[in-house]
Protein backbone atom coordinates (compact mmCIF):
# COMPACT_ATOMS: atom_id res chain seq x y z
CA UNK A 1 0.00 0.00 0.00
CA UNK A 2 3.34 2.59 0.44
CA UNK A 3 3.40 2.80 -3.24
CA UNK A 4 -0.28 4.57 -3.09
CA UNK A 5 0.24 7.71 -2.07
CA UNK A 6 3.49 8.19 -3.70
CA UNK A 7 1.52 7.61 -6.91
CA UNK A 8 -1.65 10.11 -5.89
CA UNK A 9 0.80 13.33 -5.46
CA UNK A 10 2.91 11.94 -8.95
CA UNK A 11 0.27 11.55 -11.05
CA UNK A 12 -2.90 12.86 -9.29
CA UNK A 13 -5.88 10.89 -7.69
CA UNK A 14 -7.59 9.59 -10.50
CA UNK A 15 -4.41 7.86 -12.39
CA UNK A 16 -2.82 6.32 -8.88
CA UNK A 17 -5.17 3.06 -8.46
CA UNK A 18 -4.92 2.00 -12.59
CA UNK A 19 -0.90 2.68 -12.66
CA UNK A 20 -0.71 0.88 -9.11
CA UNK A 21 -2.71 -1.73 -10.28
CA UNK A 22 -0.44 -1.93 -13.55
CA UNK A 23 2.85 -2.36 -11.66
CA UNK A 24 1.44 -4.36 -9.41
CA UNK A 25 0.81 -7.07 -11.82
CA UNK A 26 4.19 -7.35 -13.07
CA UNK A 27 5.44 -7.72 -9.85
CA UNK A 28 2.19 -10.57 -8.85
CA UNK A 29 2.92 -12.54 -12.01
CA UNK A 30 6.85 -12.85 -11.25
CA UNK A 31 6.22 -14.09 -7.74
CA UNK A 32 3.25 -16.64 -8.72
CA UNK A 33 5.73 -17.93 -12.20
CA UNK A 34 8.81 -18.38 -9.46
CA UNK A 35 6.51 -20.45 -6.97
CA UNK A 36 4.31 -21.89 -9.57
CA UNK A 37 4.52 -25.21 -8.39
CA UNK A 38 2.74 -24.36 -4.91
CA UNK A 39 -0.25 -22.82 -6.46
CA UNK A 40 -3.40 -24.19 -4.66
CA UNK A 41 -5.82 -24.35 -8.09
CA UNK A 42 -8.87 -25.19 -6.32
CA UNK A 43 -8.79 -22.27 -4.05
CA UNK A 44 -7.94 -19.78 -6.95
CA UNK A 45 -10.90 -21.10 -9.04
CA UNK A 46 -13.24 -20.68 -6.26
CA UNK A 47 -11.98 -17.27 -5.98
CA UNK A 48 -11.39 -15.49 -9.22
CA UNK A 49 -14.76 -17.00 -10.40
CA UNK A 50 -16.49 -14.16 -8.46
CA UNK A 51 -13.50 -12.26 -7.63
CA UNK A 52 -12.68 -11.10 -11.27
CA UNK A 53 -16.57 -9.90 -12.32
CA UNK A 54 -16.79 -8.19 -9.25
CA UNK A 55 -13.43 -6.34 -10.50
CA UNK A 56 -14.49 -5.40 -13.41
CA UNK A 57 -17.83 -3.71 -12.07
CA UNK A 58 -15.66 -1.90 -9.65
CA UNK A 59 -13.31 -0.94 -12.54
CA UNK A 60 -16.16 0.47 -14.29
CA UNK A 61 -17.73 2.56 -10.98
CA UNK A 62 -13.99 3.57 -10.30
CA UNK A 63 -13.95 4.84 -14.22
CA UNK A 64 -16.78 7.36 -13.36
CA UNK A 65 -15.72 8.32 -10.23
CA UNK A 66 -14.54 12.11 -8.74
CA UNK A 67 -11.26 12.42 -7.74
CA UNK A 68 -12.45 14.32 -4.41
CA UNK A 69 -14.58 10.73 -3.66
CA UNK A 70 -12.09 8.65 -4.96
CA UNK A 71 -9.51 10.42 -2.33
CA UNK A 72 -12.30 10.20 0.68
CA UNK A 73 -12.67 6.15 -0.23
CA UNK A 74 -9.02 5.67 -0.25
CA UNK A 75 -8.60 7.95 2.97
CA UNK A 76 -10.90 6.09 5.08
CA UNK A 77 -9.46 2.77 3.83
CA UNK A 78 -5.80 3.40 4.75
CA UNK A 79 -6.91 4.68 8.37
CA UNK A 80 -9.24 1.42 8.47
CA UNK A 81 -6.05 -0.51 7.26
CA UNK A 82 -3.18 1.02 9.96
CA UNK A 83 -6.27 0.34 12.83
CA UNK A 84 -7.09 -3.26 12.02
CA UNK A 85 -2.83 -3.77 12.55
CA UNK A 86 -3.27 -2.04 15.77
CA UNK A 87 -5.90 -3.83 16.89
CA UNK A 88 -4.40 -7.27 15.82
CA UNK A 89 -8.17 -8.01 14.96
CA UNK A 90 -8.21 -12.01 14.41
CA UNK A 91 -10.53 -12.80 11.81
CA UNK A 92 -12.19 -15.09 9.95
CA UNK A 93 -12.91 -17.81 12.70
CA UNK A 94 -12.43 -20.39 9.59
CA UNK A 95 -12.63 -20.47 6.49
CA UNK A 96 -13.68 -22.64 3.34
CA UNK A 97 -14.08 -22.94 -0.54
CA UNK A 98 -17.28 -21.65 -0.25
CA UNK A 99 -16.43 -18.69 2.04
CA UNK A 100 -13.12 -18.05 0.10
CA UNK A 101 -15.68 -17.79 -3.74
CA UNK A 102 -17.96 -15.66 -1.23
CA UNK A 103 -15.06 -13.45 -0.42
CA UNK A 104 -14.07 -13.01 -3.68
CA UNK A 105 -17.24 -10.12 -4.56
CA UNK A 106 -16.00 -7.64 -2.06
CA UNK A 107 -12.48 -8.16 -2.46
CA UNK A 108 -12.77 -7.65 -6.69
CA UNK A 109 -14.60 -4.39 -5.55
CA UNK A 110 -11.94 -3.35 -2.93
CA UNK A 111 -8.95 -4.35 -5.97
CA UNK A 112 -11.11 -1.86 -8.19
CA UNK A 113 -11.28 1.45 -6.04
CA UNK A 114 -8.26 0.93 -3.40
CA UNK A 115 -6.08 -0.53 -5.67
CA UNK A 116 -6.02 -3.56 -3.55
CA UNK A 117 -7.56 -6.83 -1.56
CA UNK A 118 -4.96 -8.26 1.11
CA UNK A 119 -6.83 -6.33 3.77
CA UNK A 120 -9.58 -9.20 2.74
CA UNK A 121 -8.12 -11.48 1.04
CA UNK A 122 -5.18 -12.80 2.89
CA UNK A 123 -7.22 -13.59 6.27
CA UNK A 124 -8.94 -16.12 4.62
CA UNK A 125 -6.29 -17.65 2.61
CA UNK A 126 -4.45 -18.01 5.76
CA UNK A 127 -7.23 -19.60 8.07
CA UNK A 128 -7.42 -21.94 4.60
CA UNK A 129 -4.41 -22.82 6.11
CA UNK A 130 -1.94 -21.80 2.75
CA UNK A 131 1.27 -21.43 4.26
CA UNK A 132 4.69 -19.80 2.95
CA UNK A 133 4.95 -20.90 -0.98
CA UNK A 134 1.49 -21.68 -1.32
CA UNK A 135 0.01 -18.20 0.39
CA UNK A 136 2.43 -16.01 -1.92
CA UNK A 137 2.40 -18.38 -4.95
CA UNK A 138 -2.13 -18.31 -4.73
CA UNK A 139 -2.70 -15.00 -3.68
CA UNK A 140 -0.08 -13.73 -6.41
CA UNK A 141 -1.82 -15.40 -9.16
CA UNK A 142 -5.51 -14.55 -7.20
CA UNK A 143 -4.62 -10.64 -7.43
CA UNK A 144 -3.12 -10.81 -10.63
CA UNK A 145 -6.65 -12.13 -12.11
CA UNK A 146 -8.34 -8.92 -10.33
CA UNK A 147 -5.78 -6.68 -12.03
CA UNK A 148 -6.49 -8.08 -15.24
CA UNK A 149 -10.05 -7.48 -14.66
CA UNK A 150 -9.46 -4.30 -14.16
CA UNK A 151 -7.15 -3.13 -16.63
CA UNK A 152 -8.83 -4.36 -19.45
CA UNK A 153 -12.31 -2.39 -18.16
CA UNK A 154 -10.10 1.05 -17.96
CA UNK A 155 -8.62 0.43 -21.10
CA UNK A 156 -11.87 0.19 -22.44
CA UNK A 157 -13.21 3.18 -20.74
CA UNK A 158 -9.66 5.21 -21.64
CA UNK A 159 -8.82 5.66 -18.22
CA UNK A 160 -5.67 4.00 -19.68
CA UNK A 161 -3.94 4.31 -22.31
CA UNK A 162 -1.01 2.91 -24.74
CA UNK A 163 0.68 6.07 -23.87
CA UNK A 164 0.45 4.61 -19.89
CA UNK A 165 1.43 1.14 -20.56
CA UNK A 166 4.75 2.74 -22.51
CA UNK A 167 5.32 5.03 -19.84
CA UNK A 168 4.91 2.40 -17.08
CA UNK A 169 7.00 -0.38 -19.03
CA UNK A 170 10.24 0.04 -17.46
CA UNK A 171 8.86 0.41 -14.11
CA UNK A 172 6.89 -3.09 -14.42
CA UNK A 173 10.26 -4.33 -14.69
CA UNK A 174 12.20 -2.42 -12.23
CA UNK A 175 9.10 -3.68 -9.89
CA UNK A 176 10.65 -7.37 -10.76
CA UNK A 177 13.89 -6.34 -9.83
CA UNK A 178 12.59 -4.20 -6.93
CA UNK A 179 11.20 -7.26 -5.28
CA UNK A 180 14.49 -8.98 -4.85
CA UNK A 181 16.38 -6.08 -3.40
CA UNK A 182 13.28 -4.35 -1.68
CA UNK A 183 13.73 -7.96 0.22
CA UNK A 184 17.43 -7.68 0.79
CA UNK A 185 16.98 -3.89 2.28
CA UNK A 186 13.87 -4.98 4.65
CA UNK A 187 15.64 -7.51 6.00
CA UNK A 188 18.29 -5.73 7.61
CA UNK A 189 15.67 -3.76 9.11
CA UNK A 190 14.15 -4.48 12.59
CA UNK A 191 10.90 -5.70 11.26
CA UNK A 192 9.03 -4.24 14.36
CA UNK A 193 10.97 -0.28 13.15
CA UNK A 194 9.96 -1.11 9.57
CA UNK A 195 6.12 -1.98 10.33
CA UNK A 196 6.16 1.22 12.29
CA UNK A 197 7.43 3.72 10.27
CA UNK A 198 5.37 2.29 7.38
CA UNK A 199 1.98 2.03 9.23
CA UNK A 200 2.75 5.82 10.39
CA UNK A 201 3.05 7.08 7.23
CA UNK A 202 0.18 4.93 5.65
CA UNK A 203 -2.08 6.86 8.48
CA UNK A 204 -0.79 10.48 7.64
CA UNK A 205 -1.61 10.09 4.37
CA UNK A 206 -4.90 8.65 5.15
CA UNK A 207 -6.12 11.57 7.27
CA UNK A 208 -4.56 13.90 4.64
CA UNK A 209 -7.06 12.13 2.03
CA UNK A 210 -10.28 11.88 3.95
CA UNK A 211 -9.76 15.93 5.70
CA UNK A 212 -7.36 17.94 3.49
CA UNK A 213 -8.31 16.94 -0.34
CA UNK A 214 -10.13 18.75 -2.08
Amino acid sequence: MIYLPILAEIVGMKLAVPYLSLLLLSGNLSRAYFARKFVDWKVLKAFLITAVPSAAVGALAYAYLPAFWIAKILGAYLVIYVGLNFLRVQWPKTADIRSISYIGVPAGISSAVVGGSGLILAPYFLRYGLMKESFLATEALSTAGTHVAKLIVWSGASLLTMKDYLLLLPLMILMIAGSYFGKVLVSRMRARVFKGIMLAVLAVVGIRFLFFFE
